[in-house]
């Protein structure tokens, strides 16, 4: 099915793959066209939605990109009704926020930054793994920035909602260390990906009423790490993310290069710290 829902300046092209319920697919056109008559209209001036009854593999419930000329998002319902309704609504609101931001192909198609293409000369990084930390960093500037527009817009509630959510430690992510801490570069996609799980939660952290709770939550989400790695991920969330700015191209070159100093140097060049020192790092 494909529909056209017009409104304001903004055009939702929708379609639908599946026995996908008429209602659900109203209230999320709702929930989509409210954002846009709040805080303006996709980058394009529009945007495909694209339901799905049902989901392949991993990942979240709902995606964006704009690989395409023009901002996608994807819904996989199967997933989205197994979240709490607030934490799925908040989503999908983040997913309107990216379209808004994010709703061009240059946000998917980043180049290297002269950091990381230093590294992979320096480590021998393969080229998907570098692509991965540039992938992670892509993300945590990204979601930063969306949690930061919907909480300006006065979305609040609903995103504070979504940050403790995705703060929450989970058994997977607990496994996933275990078997990712005995391998320096597993270690470093881990850590990658803790950055761009937690950054959607760091522009609360500002909000006096709630930032005390966002940072007990945010310590928690990364407790099971050592000591060392908690402060590295801390260190990072402190001196660079906090201090993101509105050029989302130069927060991701930022974040890239700290990840390079205080996650890739330490694990790649022993040399630099002692085998017994990083050997200390990994027992705490």
């Amino acid at each position: 099915m494909t529909t056209t829902v017009k409104g304001f300046e903004h055009i939702v092209k929708l379609q639908t793959f599946g026995n996908v319920d008429k209602s659900l697919t109203e209230k999320l056109l709702a929930i989509l066209v409210e954002c846009y008559e709040r805080l303006g209209p996709p980058m394009t001036f529009s945007v495909n939605l694209n339901i799905y009854e049902t989901s392949t593999g991993q990942g979240f419930f709902a995606s964006h990109d704009a690989l395409e000329g023009k901002p996608t998002i994807n819904i996989y319902l199967d997933r989205y009704s197994s979240l709490p309704s607030k934490v799925a609504e908040a989503g999908v609101r983040r997913q309107a926020a990216h379209s808004i931001l994010h709703g061009s192909p240059e946000f998917y198609k980043i180049k290297f930054p002269s950091g990381l293409r230093q590294a992979m000369r320096s480590y021998g990084l393969t080229e998907n793994l570098a692509t991965e930390i540039l992938y992670g960093a892509a993300m945590a500037a990204k979601e930063y920035a969306v949690t930061r527009f919907l909480v300006e817009g006065g979305y609040v509630e609903d995103q504070v909602a979504y940050a403790k959510y995705m703060l929450e430690p989970t058994a997977e992510e607990l496994q996933a260390w275990e078997m990712a801490k005995q391998n320096p570069t597993a270690k470093i996609i881990y850590l990658v990906m803790t950055l761009r799980d937690v950054s959607c939660a760091v522009p609360l952290l500002k909000k006096p009423d709630i930032g005390d709770e966002i940072r007990g939550c945010l310590e928690r989400r990364v407790g099971h790490l050592p000591e060392a790695y908690r402060s590295t991920v801390q260190k990072i969330i402190d001196e660079v993310i906090q201090k993101f700015s509105e050029d989302t191209f130069k927060n991701i070159d930022n974040l890239v290069e700290a990840i390079v100093e205080n996650i890739i140097q330490r694990e790649l060049e022993p040399s630099r710290y002692g085998t017994e020192a990083l050997k200390r790092m990994e027992n705490e």
